[in-house]
């Protein structure tokens, strides 16, 4: 919007507005304040006025005017009060004390007797009524600083130069791709009309400037087109169908482009509006779409795609991949990914999504889905969207494809993060797919048997959980009437409040459980499984798809930072395995008929990467041992042989071993291991003592986060970490804990998909009909006919533990088994 900034070195926001203000008063304008903060109060008086904007919608300025004369009505006291009056009411969004005891009428009551803060600390001795009087005398230095906080300095060196604070109009092109940027969905149309009432503003840039979608529904005008694709570098495609669930999605239409400005459209399924079919209007006349891509006359477009001497292009591929196999067609020579691409150069990039990647990179402002089947009742299924608007809006896809392309090239190289995505991500693609495409199987008479009985304990839960309360049909899913039982008529100590009321979040009712208290207990325990009833027993047989009956997850590529895959739709990753009852989940996963399920899992995969990056001596020498980690860091530790060592001592030493990892600190530490935060400060600094290599390391990773803004893992992923220079000390210290963690979890992620690349490719080549199902964190599930299952446990072993070398020994354990839980343990 290009509004004039102010920024002075060293000092805050409001003692700049504040020192302006003045300034501008004094040099006989009128100086207004935009802000609803009440600090702002003490500046006001003549030449000085404060428009509070407020949270309400609009409202008159008189409404939300606050001048000289109405400012002691607006806050109880006057402007020359105001610090006074903050300092002993606080703030606690601004971490100002205040005088604990002394609310806001008894702040404005004791001013109107006493002139400021010292004043009244002087009388405190003197007041007649008692909670003012030794809350003064208790907190009269907290007082004093809080007046200090509050005050607004009015000296900062800032001039008033009026020319610079003249508006200029808005740079609308940069506000469209910004808000596209930021993901404003809903403020992006706002921007857009704005620019059309303004006369001066330009028009926006179409998505395909120049570019000219060529729609071929007719067989005979293939041939040049594939002639095209053939001699082309690298061709972009994307497909437009029925649904996002690729097994269940028909293809309408196809798209390729040899370059930005090349591109064809093949329509498949477009049909037309529904009702309409029959009508006059040439819109409403059935339109032409090429045969099938299963028919003969398309064999030359199935050829090119299966072809891997072809080199193609794809956002989010994929999908479209699996759509393709749907149609019957095997995608080969996948070459290029453009979401992948932008994951790669920057992963805390807000989207990767091709229309926010278009409007912040490229400046073009892409059609969006619902601008062609529209919304709610009136949205139309996408076949019935005409063909040229379907041709421009699939097209589109495919040219920017190739541009982003041109765009992040150079920082791919620069980066060096090139060979990440040739030889890490975009490998990765086909393997992903075969393992969407395959799915998991489950026993859904165990997860019907798993509902009963989770239906009958929840059932006594309740019961129970009244007769302890004493209440009736109390309602276990009502916050406020738990919050009534618990602190009302239990009289239980409230341990945090909401702007509602008590919190009985999770948090709050471990401490209660914590204290012996049975009632908070029993309602964790109730919440635990009504949690594993609804997000999984109940969910998952809805999830089984009825042409395979199987579940087929959807793995993301990008998204973490740290490069690990994630799992949607469903989520197959945070399934519970601690518990019992999560335990019982896992069971109900079994492979196919005649099946095992083979399971891997990396051995403490953190901890040797840490060892190997560290290089640390004692830590490197523990690995290499061969024998438990944990019992030899307790030896090292706590300087006994290994054969003395406690399960008291082991289990330090693992809480130590895991906390290193994820940057804890003493008050962490203490909690876990149930001691005081000296004795936990003192626990750390012994292990770094003796572990002085893993000390350097964290703090190197640390240092280069400063000094380069981001971290690397061991095969060159990048993740930035901007915080890391923050004034806020609470984000710092995530992003020191982050540029420490990031090098390790990031390389765990980057081992175990080279470990699956590898994977895919031996099985078949060694004959074997296995296949990869799973990856979970550092654990791969693998479904192998009975007869192959030992086979296929030694080559995963193989591979995984292959997958890079290591200072110290990669290890894998491997079980076999006829459900997810056997085959683990």
């Amino acid at each position: 919007f290009r509004i004039p900034l102010v920024r002075v070195e060293g000092y805050e926001a409001d003692d700049v507005i504040g020192t302006l203000a003045l300034k501008g008063a004094a040099a006989g304008l009128q100086s207004v304040i935009v802000s609803g903060d009440k600090d702002f109060y003490q500046l006001i008086g003549p030449g000085v006025a404060l428009l509070n904007p407020g949270r309400g919608g609009p409202a008159g300025v008189d409404e939300t005017w606050v001048g000289p004369d109405n400012a002691a009505e607006r806050l109880g006291v006057p402007p020359s009060q105001v610090t006074d009056y903050l300092a002993l009411v606080g703030d606690s969004s601004d971490n100002v004390p205040g005088v604990k005891g002394i609310g806001e009428k008894g702040a404005v009551q004791l001013l109107a007797e006493y002139p400021d803060i010292e004043a009244l600390i002087a009388a405190a001795p003197t007041l007649k009524q008692k909670r003012p009087r030794e809350a003064l005398q208790e907190h009269a230095e907290s007082a004093r600083l809080s007046k200090r906080l509050v005050t607004i300095l009015t000296d900062v060196p800032a001039e008033l130069a009026l020319d610079r604070f003249v508006m200029e109009p808005p740079d609308w092109p940069e506000l469209t791709r910004l808000f596209g940027e930021l993901e404003f969905a809903s403020l992006v149309p706002r921007v857009e009309a704005m620019m059309a009432s303004d006369p001066a503003a330009p028009d926006p840039t179409p998505a395909t400037p120049g570019v000219e979608v060529e729609i071929l529904d007719d067989p005979a005008d293939l041939a040049a087109m594939l002639t095209e694709l053939r001699d082309a570098d690298l061709v972009a495609f994307d497909t437009e169908t029925s649904s996002l669930d690729p097994h269940d999605a028909e293809l309408i239409g196809l798209s390729f482009a040899t370059s930005p400005t090349r591109v064809w459209y093949l329509p498949f399924g477009h049909r037309a509006p529904a009702g309409d079919l029959f009508g006059d209007d040439a819109q409403s006349a059935a339109p032409r779409n090429l045969p099938s891509i299963a028919d003969t006359a398309l064999a030359g477009v199935r050829a090119l795609l299966e072809d891997a001497a072809v080199p193609k292009a794809a956002h989010n591929g994929k999908y479209d991949i699996q759509v393709l196999r749907r149609a019957g067609i095997e995608v080969a020579g996948f070459a290029y990914d453009s979401m992948l691409a932008s994951f790669v150069l920057d992963p805390s990039r807000r989207s990767h999504g091709i229309d926010a990647l278009a409007l912040e990179l490229l400046g073009l402002r892409m059609t969006s889905y619902t601008d062609l089947t529209g919304k709610g009742k009136s949205q139309i299924p996408f076949a019935e969207v005409p063909v040229d608007r379907a041709a421009a809006y699939c097209g589109a896809d495919s040219t920017t494809v190739l541009a982003l392309r041109e765009q992040f090239a150079p920082g791919l190289e620069v980066a060096s993060l090139a060979a990440l995505l040739r030889d890490v991500e975009l490998p990765l693609v086909p393997v992903l797919v075969d393992m969407e495409w395959t799915g998991i199987r489950i026993d859904r008479e165990h997860f019907a048997r798993l509902a009963e009985t989770l239906d009958r304990d929840l059932g006594a839960l309740e019961a129970q959980i009244h007769g302890v309360a004493g209440v009736d049909g109390l309602n276990l899913n009502s916050p406020r009437q738990l919050a009534e039982v618990l602190f009302e008529k239990m009289q239980l100590p409230v341990i945090r409040r909401t702007k509602t009321g008590p919190s009985t979040d999770a948090a709050v009712l471990e401490a209660l459980a914590a204290d012996g208290h049975e009632l908070p207990a029993l309602i964790l325990q109730y919440r635990e499984l009504q949690k594993l009833k609804s997000t999984y027993v109940d969910v998952l047989p809805q999830r089984v798809n009825a042409g395979t009956g199987r579940i087929h997850t959807s793995f993301n590529q990008v998204g973490a930072q740290t490069g690990r895959l994630s799992s949607s739709d469903p989520n197959l990753q945070n399934i519970p395995i601690r518990s019992e009852r999560g335990e019982a989940i896992r069971r109900g996963f079994v492979p196919a008929e005649g099946w095992q399920f083979v399971v891997a899992d990396y051995s403490q995969i953190e901890l040797r990467l840490m060892a190997h990056l560290s290089g640390d001596p004692a830590f490197v020498a523990a690995f290499r041992s061969g024998g438990d980690i944990h019992r030899q860091t307790a030896a090292i530790i706590f300087g006994v042989d290994v054969a003395d060592v406690t399960p008291e001592m082991r289990a330090r030493a693992k809480t130590i071993n895991f906390g290193t990892i994820y940057g804890q600190g003493p008050f962490a530490l203490s909690n876990q291991l149930g001691i005081t935060q000296d004795e936990a400060k003192a626990f750390i600094t012994d292990y770094f003592e003796r572990f002085a290599g893993v000390r350097a390391f964290l703090d190197a990773c640390v240092a280069t986060a400063r000094e380069q803004g981001y971290v690397e893992t061991l095969f060159g992923r990048r993740r930035y970490i901007p915080e890391i220079h923050d004034k806020n000390f609470n984000l710092r210290a995530f992003a020191e804990r982050t540029a420490q963690n990031t090098p390790l979890q990031g390389s765990a992620a980057d081992l175990i998909k080279r470990a699956m690349i590898a994977i895919h490719a031996a099985l078949p080549a060694a004959g074997l009909r296995a296949r990869l199902l799973l990856q979970v964190h550092d654990e791969l599930v693998v479904e192998a006919p009975a007869e192959e299952a030992e086979r296929a446990a030694a080559l995963v072993r193989e591979h995984m533990e292959g997958a890079a070398e290591l200072s110290v020994p990669l290890v894998v354990e491997v079980g076999i088994g006829p459900n997810w839980v056997d085959a683990k343990h």
